[in-house]
């Protein structure tokens, strides 16, 4: 990781300590997206494979679109080493960012 890159990521997004305040040169960087099922779109796959009678079929012959879509922009987290290791709520800190 560059200077630049690292200068992204250098406060804790749990604590809010800088990451060389924390006791350890270690952190974790976390990539969080949050996805809804398409339920028309499931339906619709599911339908295919009961009209044909074969699931693996209709997967190979259906058009293959997404069957979840993303309800949020994706959200990088840092944290330190000690809070990556204690319970965080993932969810809580990807809406707080």
């Amino acid at each position: 990781m560059k200077r630049d890159e690292l200068l992204q990521h250098n406060t804790c997004s749990a604590c809010n300590r800088k990451l060389g305040q924390t006791g350890l040169p270690l952190f974790w960087r976390l990539k969080v997206e949050r996805f809804g099922l398409d339920a028309k779109a499931i339906q619709r796959a599911d339908g295919l494979g009961a009209f044909i009678g074969s699931h693996a079929i209709a997967a190979v012959m259906g058009p293959d679109e997404d069957l979840a879509v993303p309800l949020l922009d994706p959200v990088t987290l840092t944290l330190c080493d000690g809070c990556a290791m204690d319970q965080q709520c993932i969810a809580q800190l990807a809406m707080k960012s």
